[in-house]
């Protein structure tokens, strides 16, 4: 085995082994092995050291927004702590409309508390992913893969709509609304309020954690910093295999066959990004196929971004992990992303 392909494996597999580990009893230390025995493998082999972890971000132009996004993920974590929350409005719109304005991973976090079963749940934390396809800072495929393609977020909208429809939870799996608005209502919307304004996003967001935690500590309840840690190694290791070269090696796998494959290029695209995406996790798989996307320089980028993106927002698992409701939800997350592989062939036909 050459020295450049001992160098992609190296970098690359221990994406595909966390995304194994990620439903064990013991998944947080031993992503925190897998993270340390990486790069120790990967400096062995002159592939990326520690302190080039800070270089790739920069480089792929992402920093502000993967800031953003962890720190979504502590507002989820801090949100859950909070307790349970009666779900005002629609059964359906609720969740829609806070994946679009909170996050997907953040939003599925709050709505299972308020869900009666873990298939409610299940169905609360779909429905908001779904909503995250209708906000650019829903979901990281929507905030990292399509920035500067209008056309491609617009051809996006109906399959985040098609899927709400699909997974969209019953009144009964859901605890009725009292009638009474709190203070907790009244910061969630003026969070996601605040949040939509892009001058305001990172100063709502630290607001909401402050005033989550606060909260939480008066129920005292305990904050949930699994999800944001195991995410945050997920984001190492693809920034590892970025560095590595595999992202490199895909582009030219993607130059070579895209054009030959024609009108099935997209639907296998959505299929294997989602498949990928939920080996690993919705926001590595986001950054590494950004680093795909820049590295494919003979082909235009209009042709991969919906596609991708696509894949990355249906296939990532966070929302169901987040919810505690992966097991209960497996059937519909599978039938979600047969609705975007049907959408990945259709768009290519348009």
């Amino acid at each position: 085995m050459s020295s450049a392909i001992a160098g992609i494996v190296a970098s690359t597999v221990p994406l595909l082994v966390l995304g194994l580990l990620s439903h064990g009893r013991w998944r947080l230390p031993a992503a925190a092995v897998l993270v340390a025995a990486s790069f120790a493998i990967a400096g062995s082999k002159g592939v990326v050291m520690l302190e080039d972890l800070w270089v790739l971000p920069l480089g792929l132009g992402m920093t502000d927004q993967l800031v953003l996004l962890l720190l979504w993920c502590l507002l989820g974590s801090a949100a859950r702590a909070v307790g349970p929350i009666s779900i005002p409005g629609p059964t359906w719109l609720t969740p829609l409309l806070m994946g679009a304005g909170m996050g997907e991973v953040p939003a599925a976090a709050m709505l299972s508390l308020s869900a009666k079963t873990p298939q409610g749940a299940a169905r609360l934390a779909l429905t908001a992913a779904a909503g995250a396809m209708l906000g650019r800072l829903g979901d990281p495929a929507m905030l990292i893969l399509l920035e500067g393609h209008p056309q491609a977020t617009l051809a996006i909208l109906p399959l985040g709509l098609v899927i709400a429809v699909i997974v969209r939870p019953r009144a009964d799996d859901v605890h009725s609304w009292d009638g009474r608005v709190t203070a907790l209502h009244g910061v969630l919307l003026a969070v996601i309020v605040a949040a939509a304004v892009p001058g305001l996003t990172l100063w709502a967001i630290l607001a909401g954690i402050g005033l989550f935690v606060y909260w939480s500590r008066e129920g005292q309840r305990p904050l949930e910093l699994a999800t944001p840690a195991w995410q945050m190694a997920a984001l190492v290791l693809a920034v590892l295999a970025i560095g590595g070269g595999a992202a490199e090696q895909a582009a030219v796998g993607l130059e070579l066959s895209v054009e030959l494959l024609g009108e099935w290029a997209p639907p296998i695209l959505v299929g294997a990004t989602a498949l990928l995406a939920a080996l690993t996790d919705g926001l590595a798989m986001a950054v590494f196929s950004q680093g795909i996307i820049d590295r494919a320089m003979s082909l235009d980028a209009g042709l991969l971004v919906a596609p991708m993106a696509a894949g990355v927002a249906v296939g990532g698992l966070g929302p169901l992990v987040a919810a505690g409701a992966l097991k209960a939800g497996w059937r519909l997350w599978l039938l979600q992303v047969l609705a975007a592989v049907l959408w990945g062939w259709l768009w290519a036909l348009s």
